[in-house]
């Protein structure tokens, strides 16, 4: 059995292929199980497309595909970088019956899904920023606190202290420290013009 012909977009790169050119008809179930079929990643998108038969083995089961958005991190054991991607919030998912609207369906994804900004505050590529990666989680997930604030100020990265400055709940009393003690002088001078602006000019 001859796997499914499929036209692959520049920059994605088929890492695994289990999808044959076959429909799901009696004698044929082994052709329809395993956790995936296919998978296609695309490193400078940041994208994953995942597709699996569920139920497994199943003849009237569907093709279950996932697009997911993944962040890399370096491993310096192996000098390569590792894809996290994100199960939790996939970024789009699909089901078909029909093998031949699968595979439209993946090569329209192929050309038009759009790349994913890794929000992460990195040193370069795959390496997390720390502390400042830590103080971004933080601010997330509790908001601006003065303790956060103090410690940003003091130990935090340019990227971090332009993420605060950035926040819904930022003050003019918080924008005039950064405008004194910013690290560089383009944070000092993005505190400039949020003083100057009409929400924080007194």
């Amino acid at each position: 059995m001859n796997l499914q012909p499929l036209r692959i977009e520049a920059g994605w790169l088929m890492t695994y292929n289990q999808l044959y050119e076959v429909d799901p008809i009696k004698g044929f179930e082994g052709y329809f199980e395993g956790s995936s079929l296919l998978m296609l990643v695309n490193v400078s998108r940041l994208k994953i497309i995942d597709v699996e038969w569920r139920p497994e083995r199943d003849l009237n089961g569907k093709y279950k595909l996932v697009v997911l958005n993944f962040v890399e991190n370096f491993n310096p054991k192996t000098n390569e970088f590792d894809h996290d991607p994100d199960w939790e919030n996939p970024y789009l998912t699909f089901s078909t019956a029909s093998r031949i609207e699968l595979v439209l369906k993946l090569e329209e994804l192929m050309r038009t899904l759009p790349a994913y900004e890794d929000q992460r505050i990195t040193i370069k590529r795959g390496v997390i920023s720390e502390p400042s990666e830590s103080y971004r989680l933080e601010l997330i997930k509790g908001g601006v606190t003065n303790e956060l604030v103090k410690s940003i100020l003091e130990n935090g990265n340019a990227r971090i202290q332009n993420v605060l400055l950035d926040h819904k709940d930022i003050t003019r009393e918080i924008i005039m420290k950064f405008y004194k003690n910013g690290i560089t002088k383009k944070v000092k001078n993005k505190a400039k013009q949020h003083l100057n602006s009409n929400r924080f000019k007194e």
